[in-house]
């Protein structure tokens, strides 16, 4: 069976947007051609600035016939009582290519209907494949998209090219005025403009001939190999960054490296600061020695390699400097103020629309470090730091380094920099240096407890603001990152086992803020942005467990109960998660677990109605009510999640036992609420756990 090969040929392409579109490309053409029923084997995809591409092999060179059963119109429609075939029949049959006759009558549940059985000639693969193309280019999802010329279609870059290859053979496929063939273009100074590729085996060969690597996870490894030979030059390792590297990775074809250098001199600078000028401003690779200390050399990704290595060096070592100058000169000045001597300035600076000033701000926080100390029960020592901290938090937003945006990304860092030269304690400084952390997933939580509380409450005061305000995150849009500060707050949270009521904190923070004035449009009541920022809260948690491979319906199950602390909930799937795996007798657990919670939820009890045991009427109601009252103890002993499932399993025979003998919904009323009564003691006592009505059986 022959292979398929898809190149989409475009102008330079945002470096971030590859990889999604290419995870896009390979889901379209893997459903996609199972959607046509032609069988395929493996489907592989390639990136570069200028190309998308893909290759699925041993594809079908044709589709299966098909017998299709297809429904029509009642018999009574379409036939008369006589049994004469009515319009509605010589129709349908008609439109299906068959006689009336072929026609056939089938008894269902719901009466009599017309069937007609039509067999489906498959098609050449070549002949459908071009519509499934045409859909896979429509469907890519882009940040931006433009138009170009006088063309009506949109994609993230020009399309200046199309491949499309079943085997040798060339499928008749346009987009955008493109006319797809077997022509590629090489590297954009290295290779030829056009060239032909034979084969789809022969596409990854042909393009490295013409110095393009179009396998991008080979590209990647290269990178990172020539970076450490570069690096090894000078006795020192690059820092490949991840996010970094793969940001390079998709900016050339034929990477090289080339070592590059700046002055000593700019070695007294707080180390973040050269390395962000490195890594943010001109993505470059810095070098450390072998006790991890930066080294003045950088290394430069470039795309291509022969003659000019030596003018390219030059050109970014004098790039690199005026930037370093910059830095220098802006912590030369912001010395001349220290940090503790600009609270003040904080009022001259808006925090978030409506909502005060950063001094503002910085109140909040220091009453949030104090509220969390005294419910989590810091030491004095911890709580005394964390105070300072946060009274200091925000004075290097009106530095030069920070505060003039161009070093925004050096917030944090710089004002624990400057509260040492300040003379601040280490557990200070050492808490406004981490206060942003963890900033990206894989990012470690603030080492300390004052650490901990400070970024705990500045990313509170962050989401009660922007939820009073009404900015709350739709669909992929998140301008306020906060998606990714609550994820911050769920992973400190564990990190330091922080059993915190989230409702009470989520009160609290909305509580600290002023009425929004003037007023804004979408602004949302105290309440509502409560019950906003829980529910997103709850969302994340979800994401968070997921992530971690609990099933979507464990998951709805644990926060569906009755949950107030975020590591408590994790902990809670988690251990639901094994229990599901390893107890045989699950599911009949969850059946047992289900009828109270059904019968009782739609009961409306009134919460006053309490189980009554001098009501009983039969020995299935006391033996279930002891079997409860111990479950009810051994619950409130357990250790861990498996004994609390432990004492509700035993549960089981007690509550099976009672729904065999009587009926709960008896005739007589008091009798009735009472065993409505046990049906929601049990329903709440199966709560502890989980809300068992949301597992999928």
């Amino acid at each position: 069976m022959p292979d398929l090969l898809i190149e989409i040929g475009v102008e330079e392409i945002p470096a971030d947007v590859i990889l999604p579109a290419l995870d896009q490309m390979k889901v379209a053409l893997a459903d996609g051609l199972t959607a046509l029923r032609l069988t395929h084997g493996a489907v592989e995809v390639y990136g570069t600035p200028r190309r998308l591409a893909a290759i699925v092999k041993d594809v079908a060179d044709r589709q299966p016939d098909e017998v299709k059963e297809i429904k029509g119109p009642p018999a009574s429609a379409a036939f008369d009582a006589e049994g004469n075939p009515t319009k509605a029949a010589q129709g349908f049959a008609a439109k299906n290519g068959l006689d009336v006759s072929a026609l056939r009558v089938v008894e269902e549940a719901k009466g009599s209907f017309v069937y007609a059985t039509v067999q489906e000639s498959g098609q050449p693969a070549a002949e459908v494949i071009p519509a499934l193309l045409d859909e896979m280019m429509t469907g890519f999802v882009f940040p931006k998209t433009l138009k170009w010329g006088d063309l009506e279609e949109r994609f993230a870059r020009p399309v200046r090219w199309l491949i499309a290859l079943l085997g040798t053979e060339v499928l008749l496929w346009q987009f955008a005025g493109v006319q797809a063939g077997r022509t590629t273009r090489g590297h954009r100074f290295l290779g030829d403009c056009a060239v032909e590729i034979p084969s789809p085996d022969a596409y990854l060969d042909v393009l490295r001939s013409q110095h393009v690597l179009a396998d991008h996870r080979e590209r990647r490894e290269i990178i990172a190999q020539k970076a450490q030979q570069a690096a090894a030059a000078v006795g020192g390792s690059p820092r490949l960054d991840p996010d970094l590297l793969d940001e390079n990775n998709f900016l050339v074809e034929w990477p090289s490296c080339i070592l590059g250098s700046f002055p000593d001199r700019f070695m007294v600078l707080p180390e973040a600061v050269p390395v962000t000028v490195m890594q943010k401003h001109q993505r470059y690779f810095p070098v450390e020695d072998a006790a991890g200390k930066l080294m003045p050399y950088f290394i430069i990704i470039r795309n291509g390699e022969g003659r000019g290595e030596d003018l390219i060096r030059q050109g970014n070592e004098k790039v690199i400097v005026p930037r370093l100058e910059d830095a220098e000169f802006y912590m030369t000045e912001d010395l001349k103020t220290p940090l503790p001597e600009r609270l003040e300035s904080l009022k001259r600076v808006t925090y978030m629309e409506s909502l005060g000033t950063l001094f503002d701000k910085t109140t909040r926080i220091e009453r949030l470090v104090e509220w969390l100390c005294e419910h989590l029960d810091v030491a004095d020592c911890d709580r005394l730091a964390a105070l300072r901290a946060a009274e200091l938090s925000k004075c290097d937003q009106v530095t030069l380094m920070v505060g003039d945006g161009k070093l925004a990304a050096l917030q944090g860092l710089i004002g624990g920099h400057y509260a040492r030269l300040a003379g601040e304690p280490e557990s200070v400084v050492e808490a406004l240096s981490q206060q942003y952390l963890p900033i990206r997933p894989d990012d470690p939580a603030p080492a300390s407890d004052a650490g901990k509380m400070l970024a705990l409450a500045d990313k509170l005061d962050n989401l009660a603001a922007a939820f009073r305000l009404g900015m709350i995150p739709k669909g992929t849009r998140d301008p306020q990152g906060l998606r990714r500060q609550t994820q911050a707050l769920i992973t400190i949270m564990q990190e330091g086992d922080y059993r915190l009521d989230v409702r009470e904190l989520v009160w609290h923070a909305l509580s600290l803020l002023p009425d929004p004035d003037p007023c804004p449009k979408g602004a949302l009541a105290t309440d509502e942005a409560a019950e906003a920022l829980l529910d997103f809260i709850d969302g994340r948690l979800a994401a968070a467990m997921e992530d971690e491979g609990v099933a979507y319906d464990v998951v709805r199950a644990v926060l569906a109960a009755n949950w107030h602390a975020p590591v408590e909930i994790i902990e809670r799937g988690r251990a639901l998660q094994a229990i599901r795996a390893a107890a045989t007798d699950f599911e009949a657990q969850v059946d047992t677990a289900t009828r109270p919670a059904n019968i009782s939820r739609s009961a409306a009890l009134d919460e006053a109605v309490c189980v009554n045991p001098a009501l009983f009427a039969d020995p299935t109601e006391t033996a279930l009510w002891d079997a409860c009252q111990k479950a009810t103890s051994e619950i409130e002993a357990a250790p861990d999640y498996p004994a609390i499932w432990e004492a509700l399993r035993k549960l089981h025979d007690p509550i099976e036992a009672l729904f065999e003998a009587v009926m709960v919904n008896a005739e007589d009323e008091a009798l009735r609420t009472n065993r409505l009564a046990l049906m929601r003691t049990l329903d709440r006592l199966y709560l502890k756990l989980a809300d068992f009505t949301q597992i999928v059986q």
